[in-house]
């Protein structure tokens, strides 16, 4: 009895001298999953430069390193991240990347998934502008704003070229941002019917193709109706009358108009269906601080008018034409002489005008 006793006495020794040495045995943590399901998928081609990596969940409380780059043994972008996708950032056209996920364990047991490579695609050039904006139909010698835009597929930035229509194109302007409405001034100098239209490239040199044709005629806008070179008008109240035709103010450029003393004096102009507002200017040619403006949006019948009250002297008037957009579409200038008794200062700057000597007061 006293030698099993001691037998069993030493067995127990043996099992708590193992267990103190090695610990009591645990059950061990799930073996991680290989990493799989990539996207982009392996060996595609064509793949965008925005795009994000995916791959599939290998189960709960998992951790992943990832290798990203251009090289086979691409480098360690991403160490021990808990989610299951990453972003590199815009990458470069037309260049081969390749990648691989390893995922641990909370055991710190790897699973490496295999190398996989994808192909991006090239620079695509801009999609067709689209002018958005610009007049229809304006004078000549008016300076003109047209507005156009062009996304690009990868966001870059953008040039533009335009083609005015009339043999004359620009060179490229830019460039701008992403979704910047440009606008380009351009002025034409002959009456005609122009066909306008304008092609995108990014950053990179991809040129895009022609937007649709903008057609511009381009034609008087506003005339005025009475005061014509040439012509002796009689202003009593305001004025309407022709009086008589003397070259000598055609050669100078001028309508003579007798009135009385600071008379009330209305401009009279003709437009096109294109004006909603003209706005006419009175300038002072011999007093030139003496400017006035007049406004009228209450175009009837496509004649306008503008009142002013003036005194003797030479003048200029010039009459300028909105569209209902506040674009400046025309604008007309004409000189005339108001006149009521003999001004010397008149008679002066008129005959400086053809060289001859004048005389002081």
């Amino acid at each position: 009895m006293e030698k099993k006793f001691i037998q069993l006495m030493v067995c127990a020794g043996v099992v708590f001298a193992t267990f103190s040495t090695v610990g009591v045995p645990f059950a061990s943590a799930d073996p991680p999953v290989v990493p799989g399901n990539p996207y982009p998928s392996q060996g595609s081609s064509g793949v965008t430069v925005f795009i994000k990596l995916h791959w599939s969940n290998s189960g709960a409380g998992v951790m992943y390193d990832v290798f990203f780059g251009v090289d086979t043994q691409p480098p360690l972008v991403s160490s021990h991240q808990g989610t299951t996708s990453y972003d590199p950032g815009i990458l470069d056209f037309n260049t081969t990347y390749y990648w691989q996920v390893i995922a641990y364990n909370p055991d710190n047991e790897s699973a490496s998934g295999p190398l996989w490579n994808f192909l991006t695609a090239d620079d695509s050039p801009p999609f067709n502008p689209i002018i958005t904006a610009g007049p229809i139909t304006a004078g000549k010698n008016i300076q003109l704003n047209f507005t156009a835009i062009a996304p690009d597929p990868e966001g870059n930035q953008i040039y533009y070229q335009w083609d005015w229509g009339d043999g004359n194109m620009s060179t490229w302007l830019g460039p701008y941002y992403f979704g910047d409405h440009v606008v380009t001034p351009y002025t034409w100098v002959e009456n005609g019917t122009y066909d306008i239209r304008v092609r995108a490239k990014d950053t990179y040199g991809k040129v895009g193709a022609w937007s649709a044709v903008h057609s511009l005629s381009i034609h008087p806008q506003i005339k005025f109706t009475y005061l014509r070179p040439g012509f002796v008008l009689i202003c009593p109240f305001g004025y309407d009358l022709a009086y008589g035709y003397i070259n000598y103010f055609e050669m100078l450029g001028l309508t003579f108009i007798l009135g009385t003393l600071n008379s009330e004096f209305t401009v009279n102009t003709t437009v096109s269906d294109a004006v909603y507002k003209v706005v006419y200017q009175m300038g002072n040619l011999i007093s030139t601080s003496d400017v006035w403006t007049a406004e009228d949006e209450n175009i009837s019948g496509n004649h306008s008018l503008g009142w002013f009250f003036i005194s003797p002297g030479l003048y200029q008037a010039t009459a300028y034409a909105y569209d209902i957009h506040g674009n400046l579409i025309d604008k007309t200038p004409r000189e005339f002489v108001f006149y009521y008794q003999w001004k010397f200062k008149v008679i002066k700057s008129l005959l400086a005008r053809i060289g001859l000597p004048t005389q002081t007061e």
